[in-house]
């Protein structure tokens, strides 16, 4: 065993603080890992224990010790932390990506090419949950899935975590002998956060510019060919006498150079994608669902657009395979991501199933950005293809965002974007459109500040976008001011905010608006809240909508008033309730909301969820109810066995839904998953089956 200088000198102040470094060794033993830490290697290393306090009391000496200790081998970065405890450590979370509110957690932020900007997160919950995430231009990824080990133990005198990163897991540059790297360790029943580099409350650990070092590296490591192959096989259908259907495809995962990657899909399926929330939608605007499917959520922060969240989206993965909520096959799709010099770039292309109605479809995009000054950027996107019609689509968008992590006390990103699109329809009017916006964000200890602003021409059309309304100007104001009691048991932090959020034709006339202040939030030391918000609502309806079956809102100016109540208990206790009450104005009538939900959460093996949500409807057109049951039933064996059933009912469908998955890692990469689906047509208080499909799927990862 090779052994380099262990212990590093860090110098804090306040909460300035000098960067740490952490020495590495390097070993021909590796660690069990078994998250006891009681390994000959782990016990010679006194490691680091330099946190510092980002709540409650930011700048603060920790109240409990943590240590941090590193070591590699050619094959494998392993990470150790030792988190000191004596009280009651919250371990009941054991699904892969499972929630970090509710368990202790551990947090590592490594930074392989030491940019500053990208890099990946893995995360330890102490009940063995393991969470990952690649860090991608201020985006954090969390569905990617990495094939890497962690696990963790509690004992009397606290818990530890300890992970396991194959360098074939992550890209970096073999000469360099150092990466950046921070630690942040999480106690939720006491607010307590301390981290190791960058202890500042309005910075987050997924700063990359706010790390220590990792150094000590060799050169030795070993990245592989860079070659994983996944395929897969499955079988669904068998119901009423027939033969279940067969169907095999794989991805193919390749590493060209140590900062380019490759991915290829071939007859694609996504049967074990988590289902969509049920909702009802009661506005005349287009519901916003977020991408579930990993092919599309894989390397998806290169593709990220001048801060824009929803609308105008230039691109939205989502609009490939799924055409008005029906599922459309996929034959192949392709991507190529990486960097060149202070350059990142993506390229994605999909080739559909030839389809009678739609035709061949091919659907592309290509993005690249360039980094500016020390963490601004400046990018152009481009898309090609429209799935749901025939004809041409193409857009072409620029954006640029600032990024200043030291201003007047805080940080302050200003984004600004254009974007412009051809479309040319099948027996149609070919259309040229644009939008244009920005936004500024600035963030502090004690203040938030929010705006944004969006043009959109009425003949703009993303063909692979999202846009909600065209033809209309988006300004939206948000002010937050944040008033802390560190040492406060029952109020530990309280929330003032104003918001804004008005909608204009092209020539100023307001479409919509809504105003809201106060919205008061009151938080305690253990997570619990209540909420409050008064607020005043202008829809200025030019066309009549159907809101619900026969019940049709006339053309008219509407002013209406609200108020909202919500509060909620916090994850770390055992049995956690939520829930609000709310009352307003609504186009000539009014409409009352109310929700409750519950969280129960007795033991790491299983936790359980309900939600009802309820809406009361008087309009002079009519009165309607709108009724909305969730429930969620998770049983854990262990981080990498799980069962998850979820039942969602409405009473506007009258239809029932059960999704029911279970999924087992048996190896690192490879997974097995078990789907169950079943509608329900409901009448009264009878349940009807509609349709009903079974799936097995069977995949495995080869690396070479």
């Amino acid at each position: 065993m090779r052994w380099a200088s262990v212990m590093l000198a860090t110098v804090c102040s306040g909460i300035a603080c000098a960067q740490p470094q952490l020495p590495l060794v390097k070993t021909d033993e590796p660690p069990r890992i078994d998250g006891r830490l009681d390994d000959a290697l782990w016990a010679s290393l006194p490691g680091s224990d330099a946190f510092v306090q980002i709540e409650p009391v930011e700048g603060a000496a920790p109240e409990r010790r943590t240590i941090v200790r590193a070591a590699y081998d050619e094959g494998t970065l392993y990470i150790a932390v030792r988190c000191e405890d004596r009280g009651e450590v919250r371990a009941v979370e054991m699904a892969r990506d499972g929630s970090l509110d509710g368990d202790d957690t551990v947090l590592v932020v490594i930074d392989p090419f030491r940019d500053g900007r990208n890099g990946y997160l893995f995360a330890l919950a102490a009940g063995g949950a393991r969470i990952d995430a690649i860090l991608e231009g201020g985006r954090e990824s969390f569905e990617w899935d990495g094939i890497w080990r962690g696990e963790t133990s509690v004992d009397a005198d606290g818990w530890s975590a300890e992970f396991a990163i194959p360098f074939d897991s992550v890209p970096f540059d073999p000469e360099a002998d150092s990466w950046g790297f921070n630690v942040e360790r999480r106690e939720p029943r006491t607010g307590e956060i301390v981290r190791w580099a960058g202890a500042r409350r309005e910075r987050e650990v997924t700063d990359l510019d706010t790390a220590g070092v990792l150094e000590g590296f060799d050169g030795t490591q070993q990245q592989g060919f860079g070659l994983t192959f996944k395929p897969f096989g499955l079988l669904s259908g068998g119901f009423g006498g027939n033969a279940p259907d067969a169907e095999a495809g794989f991805d193919l995962f390749y590493r060209v150079t140590p900062k380019v990657s490759a991915a290829i899909t071939f007859n694609t399926d996504f049967a074990e994608a988590e289902v969509d929330q049920r909702r009802v939608n009661l506005t005349r605007f287009p519901l916003f669902f977020e991408e579930r499917r990993d092919f599309f959520l894989e390397d998806a922060g290169i593709f990220e657009f001048g801060g824009i969240n929803r609308s105008p989206r230039p691109y939205f993965s989502r609009r490939i395979g799924i055409v008005e909520g029906t599922e459309r096959d996929i034959l192949v799709g392709a991507r190529v991501t990486g960097r060149a010099g202070q350059n990142r770039f993506g390229v994605l292309n999909v080739q559909m199933q030839d389809d009678d109605e739609l035709g061949r479809k091919n659907l592309g995009v290509a993005r690249i950005v360039r980094d500016v000054l020390d963490n601004s950027t400046i990018g152009l996107i481009a898309t090609n293809g429209r799935p749901d019609a025939r004809g041409r689509n193409t857009l072409l968008g620029a954006d640029f965002n600032l990024v200043q992590t030291e201003f007047a006390g805080g940080a302050l990103v200003v984004s600004g974007w254009a974007q412009g699109t051809f479309d040319d329809p099948t027996g149609g009017d070919e259309a040229l459109g644009y939008a244009v916006g920005g936004r500024v964000e600035y963030t502090s200890d004690r203040w938030r500040f929010f705006g944004f602003m969006a043009q959109v021409d009425d003949n703009f059309r993303p063909g692979l976008g999202f846009v909600s309304r065209p033809g209309e100007r988006e300004h939206i104001a948000s002010l937050t001011r944040t008033f802390r009691r560190p040492q406060g048991v029952w109020v530990r932090e309280i929330d003032v905010r104003a918001f804004a959020d008005v909608f204009t034709s092209e020539s100023d006339i307001v479409r919509t608006a809504e105003l809201a202040f106060p919205d008061i939030t009151i938080r305690s030391a253990a997570g619990d809240f209540i909420s409050a918000e008064l607020e005043w609502e202008r829809d200025n309806l030019n066309e009549p909508f159907e809101i619900v079956d026969g019940v049709i809102v006339p053309p008219d100016t509407y002013d209406t008033f609200g108020v909202d109540f919500d509060a909620g208990t916090a994850e770390t206790r055992p049995l956690s309730v939520f829930g609000g009450l709310g009352a307003r104005g609504f186009y000539e009538g009014e409409r009352y909301d109310a929700s409750i939900g519950a969280e129960w959460r007795p033991a790491p093996l299983f936790t359980g969820e309900a939600e009802f949500v309820y809406n009361d409807v008087n309009l002079p057109q009519g009165d309607f109810e709108v009724e909305i049951l969730r429930t969620r039933a998770d049983v854990q064996f262990s981080p990498d066995l799980t069962w998850s059933t979820v039942v969602q009912w409405d009473n506007q469908s009258d239809r029932a839904g059960l999704n029911s998955r279970v999924r087992w890692e048996y190896e690192p990469g490879s997974e097995i998953f078990v789907v169950y689906n079943e509608g329900y047509d409901v009448e009264g208080t009878e349940l009807r089956s509609a349709e009903r499909e079974a799936t097995v799927k069977i995949g495995a990862a080869f690396r070479i």
